[in-house]
């Protein structure tokens, strides 16, 4: 298989590929970098780069097959997100004793959640249309990041400690989830 790639030359250490939704694979190399260099990593990387192309060109059909996503549907999942996810997040909150400040649901077309240095958590509205464990283990690693700030053995202990399932639920996200962003593609929204 031939690879198209693009080489971005950056004040950078280390050399990285990204595979884009529409399929472009970036390769970023510190400046200075021969071409050689960066044409022996991509060789190296070859396999990785096709899984990588694969599995966007699976979730491309995926989002196909569910369809676009119109401004009555983004308004009926944040109505539903607004109601669900508080509720999951004062579940789990309640049965590992986290504390937290605020939930804040909106639309974002990168993540699935965050949380704020200073207690807040960041759902993306989007996770209500996913299995619900799948929305739970994501809850729960937000909630994980109270205490541990960082992904490290301790912060994953204490996810799998609450929610054993969490590495299956992971592994869906990162194989299916890029499919629920396509579906906003077709058009733009905001919250």
């Amino acid at each position: 298989m031939q690879v198209n790639y693009e080489i971005q030359k950056s004040r950078r250490r280390t050399m990285s590929i990204h595979v884009s939704d529409d399929k472009k694979v970036i390769v970023k190399v510190p400046l200075g970098t021969p071409a050689f260099v960066a044409e022996n990593f991509i060789r190296e990387k070859k396999d990785w780069i096709t899984r990588q192309l694969e599995k966007v060109e699976k979730q491309t059909r995926l989002a196909s097959s569910m369809g676009p996503l119109t401004e009555e549907d983004i308004r009926q999942i944040k109505k539903k997100a607004r109601k669900v996810i508080p509720e999951r997040v004062e579940h789990y909150a309640r049965l590992a004793g986290i504390s937290y400040k605020r939930i804040f649901i909106r639309l974002q077309k990168s993540r699935w959640g965050s949380c704020s240095i200073d207690g807040n958590l960041n759902f993306n509205c989007l996770l209500v249309l996913m299995p619900p464990e799948v929305l739970d283990s994501v809850v729960v690693h937000e909630l994980c990041h109270r205490r541990h700030m960082n992904h490290s053995r301790d912060f994953y202990d204490e996810v799998l400690s609450i929610f054993p399932d969490y590495k299956r639920c992971d592994k869906w996200l990162k194989q299916n989830g890029g499919a629920y962003f396509k579906r906003l593609h077709c058009s733009r929204h905001s919250e």
